[in-house]
């Protein structure tokens, strides 16, 4: 554990060298961020909307993927499945986005000079591609799905990858509270 803190320590540091620093300052003057400061209630709400938004996409992915899995959901088909939870998994994913770069502006400094918040950047961003991939895999092959499920070992490792993904995002995004600053 000495190292993980070591690490996410070193990184901060490194952090503090670049132009991030100027550049939250910089965002903490806008008069949107003064009016989200200024608002007793405003982060609170963009906070809850951010939350109920991954909930949401959490949700819809792991409806799909334990689809895709055969543990849920057999009594509809694939297709069915896909239909039903893709729009909830970009709709939720684009409110997560635009409530996350409303929080951002809310408190730049606490979240751009914040190594797990990098770091969460980076896994959202794996996590969008693998979705990507993944949906894409789902959708070619959806056809073949009902007639051979069993023959599909990568997708339903990505289906797994998923849910590992966002968990790690979610993690991510809980411990910028206490990372170091």
């Amino acid at each position: 554990m000495d190292s993980v803190l070591n690490f996410l320590f070193h990184l901060t540091e490194l952090i503090r060298t670049t132009r991030l620093v100027e550049i939250s300052l910089w965002v903490t003057d806008w008069p949107f961020a003064i009016w989200l400061q200024s608002h007793f209630y405003a982060i609170p709400g963009f906070q809850t909307l951010h939350i109920l938004s991954i909930a949401v996409l959490f949700g819809s992915t792991l409806m799909l993927n334990l689809r895709v899995l055969g543990l849920s959901g057999r009594d509809q088909t694939l297709a069915a499945t896909f239909a039903r939870y893709q729009p909830w998994i970009w709709g939720a994913l684009a409110c997560l986005v635009a409530s996350g770069i409303v929080l951002l502006i809310s408190e730049p400094v606490r979240n751009m000079v914040n190594s797990v918040f990098w770091l969460k950047m980076c896994a959202l961003l794996a996590t969008v591609i693998v979705s990507l991939w993944f949906q894409h895999a789902v959708r070619s092959r959806m056809e073949l799905w009902e007639v051979s499920p069993a023959g599909h070992a990568s997708i339903r490792a990505g289906a797994v990858l998923l849910i590992v993904l966002w968990l790690v995002v979610m993690v991510g995004g809980r411990w910028i509270a206490y990372a170091p600053n």
